[in-house]
């Protein structure tokens, strides 16, 4: 598992009056919850390491989590209890919601990781590959849209002054999971998306990356 240093310091989450702009240039009801991604707020990070790819079924088995046969190299699909357990066996943590969406952003500030608009198909398939050989952002981090589990407790907004839902958490991303794409799922792609996980499919399952203490 390879690990790039997603650098300190304050950044900016949430969906911003100019991504919402471009979001309605694409669809003008584009298939998102504004209140959810919003506000803007700025976090303030320490310097973490930050898994490239999330964990893979490879890595999964190796661990004893997962059981089930499937490509090796894939993203694993784990409940939040078996991706706890790869993460405590290797003495890591999963990322907050603020650190996975900075990764994602890789100092970008537009829609989507990429830009402002939808690639074309093949560039498409090459963000939402199910293999190492997708495309990664300009940090490094690749895998992006399986759906990722987050450390933090879900909010309704980002507004500090909502409470938690206790025991609900933080899925981040999900493209690829919607990939070939029906309808509106393209906003899977957008660092700001968010959703809880009790809107997980029925399985509760998605992937993972893990973070490491600088």
């Amino acid at each position: 598992m390879r690990f790039r240093v997603l650098p300190g310091g304050a950044y900016q989450i949430g969906l911003s009056d100019a991504e919402l702009d471009a979001a309605r240039r694409i669809d003008p009801e584009p298939n998102l919850t504004v209140a959810e991604l919003t506000p803007v707020v700025t976090v303030t990070l320490a310097p973490v390491l930050l898994a490239e790819r999330p964990i893979t079924r490879a890595q999964a088995l190796l661990l004893g989590v997962l059981s089930e046969s499937g490509p090796d190299d894939h993203p694993a699909m784990l409940t939040r209890s078996e991706a706890l357990a790869v993460a405590d066996a290797l003495g890591a943590r999963l990322p907050t919601e603020a650190e996975w969406e900075t990764a994602c952003r890789a100092g970008t500030s537009t829609l989507f990781p990429w830009g402002w608009d939808i690639p074309c198909s093949i560039d498409l398939e090459r963000w939402l590959a199910w293999d190492p050989e997708g495309h990664r952002n300009r940090w490094g981090f690749g895998g992006l849209f399986f759906g990722e589990w987050c450390d933090d407790e879900y909010r309704p907004s980002h507004a500090p002054s909502d409470p938690v839902e206790p025991g609900v958490h933080v899925i981040k991303g999900g493209g690829a999971q919607f990939w070939p794409w029906q309808d509106g799922e393209w906003v899977w792609c957008l660092p700001a998306m968010r959703m809880p996980s009790t809107d997980l499919f029925a399985d509760g399952r998605c992937a993972a990356r893990l973070a490491l203490a600088v």
